[in-house]
């Protein structure tokens, strides 16, 4: 029997027995108004049970609905009139909606919708290429509280700086406090006033090398209001092979010597004691003659560093094997101390002289990195200057360029007004001195291309959420094996870019998985469906509405008509006269009646 026939019954039966029991009682007073009170009441109790529904009508196009996501807030729900429908991942537990499983097979069975109206985050890029061609109307959620941007390197050198950067959006009435923090400590914090947006930059050398995770962890007093994964892999440095010919061995000479060899960079130094007489060195690597600089032996290098005065004494066949070096892919880094240039090759970049600051500190920053250095105790009065095919690496607090960098053929020419970068060491700021010169030998090296590589999207890939891989395998033509676990992936190759294939997966498992290709393995990282949700669901709403603006909303023809659907009725109308019933029946059997 149907629920709501046995409601009834009951129901029933609870009135009859009320009935007797009034007609049977012996003060007959107000015995119409009793009966009519205890029908209310049991009429009313049964309707509380048993919804009621009514036919009504809306005045709106005949091929539009109204799509719910994630995000959307409840409240909101019941202001929206007609029927609603929703995506599974809008999890929506009591609201009342016809629930689509799968977009895109929604819209291909029902060809009669022309226009969506959408609450909330928004799709994501799979469900948005779904409705391409459709009228859109999007009523975005509440911009969300949290990280709403982040990016860091995924894979670092150990002699490189870790830089997390991104924006804080801190919707609430408190201020809020985001802390990195690695390996148990405590490296860097900021503080985000309320109702305010705040960009964000931490910079650290990670000591340990292979598979690690960080945390940005957002702090309201007391309150962990969030605990954000960093996940990134720490590598050993790549033998990159320095050569450096000095005029003299001064102190940054010295210092840059002992700093690569601690580091294992393979090493070739030359020194000139006198004319044609020179001291050398080789640190973390064979011996070979330097006594004249060729084609040959420059081909063993990946970067040359190099004073303009040793420049300018090394003979035209020197400086012309150098030349063809450079335009072949090795970098070159010139030592400059004179306003006036003395060779051609150096002569590419303008310099100008300045007034020493009156504090007589040289606060540094890298231009691409926006990282700020430890002030250097440095009279510096030379600077360079920066043409339309230069990239400036190096400036201080004013904008003055003090290392510049240009391209040549295949190589780089990088040019530095900065002599003395040892003082770093002097004053104990060791991580600076690392990531100056990891960042002026990264840009100037020699580029060795990637045999593979394999690019995921997207940014941040969740469990039972599909995710993609794309390889390349530069000039190789073989279908490469891929396999994560012992699950084979099917690569499809890409028709314009034979040597790139690409693949999907579902994840099932968080943390660091491994993807086989062929010989190797590639390590990736799958977050939890709770990391970066406010990130993540700032991106919805910005891709979403990005989607919209280039799709222009193209004006379809609708039909407007009187849709007819049933609505409850609520149920607090029932609860108001149960009360009002059961009220009365009470009042009038303990005060009327004495």
């Amino acid at each position: 029997m149907d629920f709501k026939y046995i409601v009834l019954i009951l129901c029933l039966l609870l009135l009859a027995f009320l009935l007797y029991k009034e007609i049977s009682r012996a003060n007959k007073g107000r015995l119409v108004w009793r009966v009519l009170a205890s029908l209310i009441a049991v009429i009313c109790f049964a309707l509380l049970i048993i919804p009621v529904k009514y036919e009504t009508s809306l005045r709106r196009n005949a091929n539009e609905i109204t799509l719910l996501t994630a995000g959307i807030n409840p409240d909101s729900i019941a202001k929206l009139k007609g029927q609603k429908y929703s995506l599974a991942s809008a999890d929506l537990v009591n609201a009342k909606t016809i629930l689509i499983p799968d977009l895109s097979y929604f819209l291909a069975t029902h060809k009669d919708i022309k226009k969506l109206n959408i609450y909330g985050n928004g799709l994501s890029d799979e469900e948005l290429k779904s409705v391409n061609g459709y009228e859109i109307n999007f009523h975005p959620a509440a911009k969300p509280n949290g990280v709403i941007s982040a990016n860091w390197q995924h894979k670092i050198k150990t002699t490189e700086q870790l830089n997390v950067q991104g924006i804080y959006q801190n919707t609430s009435n408190e201020k809020v406090k985001i802390l990195l923090k690695g390996l148990g400590n405590s490296i860097d914090s900021l503080s985000i006033e309320p109702k305010s947006d705040k960009s964000f930059s931490f910079n650290t050398q990670p000591k340990q090398t292979g598979k690690a995770i960080y945390q940005l962890i957002a702090l309201q007093g007391r309150d962990t209001l969030s605990k954000e994964p960093i996940p990134f892999l720490a590598g050993e440095q790549s033998p990159m092979k320095v050569l450096i010919l000095a005029s003299f061995p001064d102190f940054e000479y010295k210092f840059l010597k002992k700093w690569l060899f601690e580091n294992k960079y393979p090493l070739a130094f030359r020194s000139q004691i006198s004319k044609n007489k020179y001291s050398t060195d080789f640190l973390n690597m064979d011996s070979l003659s330097l006594n004249r600089i060729n084609a040959s032996s420059l081909k063993k290098f990946d970067v040359l560093i190099i004073d303009e005065e040793e420049l300018a004494a090394l003979g035209g066949s020197e400086r012309a094997a150098i030349d063809n070096a450079v335009n072949s892919g090795m970098g070159i880094v010139i030592r400059i101390l004179n306003a006036k240039s003395i060779t051609p090759i150096s002569g590419r970049f303008g310099r100008f002289e300045s007034p020493v600051p009156k504090d007589k500190q040289l606060g540094l920053l890298l231009k691409d990195e926006n990282y700020k250095f430890s002030k250097l105790p440095l009279e510096q009065t030379l600077f360079l200057k920066a043409s339309q095919n230069d990239q400036p690496l190096v400036a201080d607090g004013s904008g003055k360029i003090l290392v510049n960098s240009t391209i040549k053929g295949s190589g780089k020419i990088l040019i530095s007004s900065l002599v003395s970068t040892f003082n770093w060491l002097l004053s104990g700021k060791t991580s600076d001195y690392t990531t100056y010169w990891s960042e002026i030998l990264s840009k100037a090296a020699r580029k060795k291309p990637e045999i593979q590589s394999v690019k995921t999207t997207p940014q941040f890939p969740v469990i039972n959420e599909k995710i993609r891989f794309v390889v390349d395998l530069g000039e190789s033509g073989k279908i490469p094996k891929l396999k994560i676990d012992s699950l084979k992936l099917a690569p499809r190759q890409n028709i314009e870019l034979p040597f790139q294939w690409d693949t999907t997966f579902w994840p099932t498992r968080d943390g660091w998985n491994n993807l086989s290709v062929n010989q190797s393995t590639q390590s990736f990282f799958i977050y939890k469906n709770t990391d970066w949700q406010a990130l993540r669901n700032q991106q919805k709403i910005n891709f979403t509405q990005l989607f919209i603006d280039k799709l222009k909303n193209q004006q379809r023809k609708t039909t407007i008509t009187d849709i007819s659907f049933q609505e409850d009725v609520s149920p607090w109308w029932f609860f108001a006269g149960f009360l009002l019933a059961s009220a009365f029946l009470w009042y009038e059997s303990r005060i009327l009646t004495i």
